[in-house]
């Protein structure tokens, strides 16, 4: 009998030692889920991650302050400060030659339609020191384009006075192979005369190039890039500060702050990095002092970025 009792005793133990291995043995592996889980996530946060020489700089507010309205203004893909202290935002390809004049509570207080225009790809707007805007029709998402050009436009008359149209030196392929395409453009600035372009990278490098236009109407310029350095995401507009001190480029999720004497030397001055957050697809930038940026989305929402006081 007690034989008996031993070996049921036994035969228990035995139950529980399985049971509390089984337990185990699936904690062990939801735990293994929950950490892949945890990963997954995590790279899915890590979509735009920093560019590796840009040191984060967390000292800005982001606020939203305003929204455009989708009749009046059907998509905002760059932004500029108009004359009488407003904005001016404009569509790219496949929508009329305008440009739209709203305030800081997106209200349409403007429809301008450029006479002598042609919206190939706008995708980019800047102010000169002359006063004129000018207009980046750049837009070259297949690499294919042959008649990029800047528009300058008298703001008062409303037309295109002048065409300045350029091309590439590095590019003798429309398209370049699939790993060079790196010949769009959506961001671009105005300074001292000249224009500066920044390349959206459809390739591979995460390059971003820096190519110079001279303020000359007439004949077409070949330019040649005068820098370049690796963003991890893509550009989509550019300005400079007033005091000519700062250039930002904008990219997904990220604003890149650049520092430098010149915006021929802007990669190899101080590179700097302000997070963003969820802003949907931001397209245009415009500094309204030294220091704070308003930034557009494609669909219409206005962002003020502050410096912390």
């Amino acid at each position: 009998m007690k034989d008996k009792l031993l070996e049921i005793g036994v035969g228990l133990c035995l139950l529980v030692a399985v049971a509390c291995d089984t337990g185990s043995a699936k904690n062990e592996d939801a735990n293994l889920d929950s950490s892949a889980k945890k990963e997954k996530k995590e790279k899915k946060k890590d979509k735009n991650p920093a560019s590796e020489g840009f040191a984060v700089n967390n000292n800005y507010d982001l606020l939203e302050v305003s929204k455009m309205g989708k009749k009046t203004v059907p998509e905002s893909s760059g932004l500029e400060a108009s004359g009488d202290g407003n904005f001016w935002t404009h569509p790219d390809a496949g929508n009329e030659a305008v440009l739209y004049k709203v305030n800081q509570s997106g209200e349409l207080l403007e429809t301008m339609n450029v006479q002598g225009a042609k919206n190939n790809d706008w995708e980019d707007v800047t102010r000169g020191e002359d006063g004129f805007l000018y207009i980046g029709d750049m837009g070259n998402n297949e690499n294919t384009r042959k008649d990029l050009q800047i528009l300058k436009v008298d703001e008062k008359a409303k037309k295109v006075v002048a065409s300045i149209p350029f091309k590439y030196a590095d590019q003798t392929e429309f398209p370049p192979t699939k790993g060079n395409l790196n010949f769009d453009v959506e961001g671009f600035l105005m300074h001292n005369n000249a224009f500066y372009l920044f390349t959206k990278n459809r390739g591979k490098g995460d390059w971003v190039k820096l190519y110079k236009v001279a303020n000359q109407p007439g004949a077409s310029q070949t330019v040649s890039p005068l820098d370049s350095v690796q963003i991890s995401t893509k550009i989509t507009a550019a300005d400079v500060s007033p005091d000519g001190r700062h250039i930002a480029l904008l990219g997904e999720g990220w604003v890149y702050l650049f520092s430098a004497d010149s915006p021929e030397g802007v990669f190899k001055g101080t590179k700097e990095q302000i997070p963003l957050g969820k802003v949907g697809q931001a397209e245009g930038l415009v500094f309204v002092n030294d220091s704070d940026m308003m930034i557009s989305n494609e669909a219409g929402r206005l962002f003020m970025l502050s410096l912390k006081k």
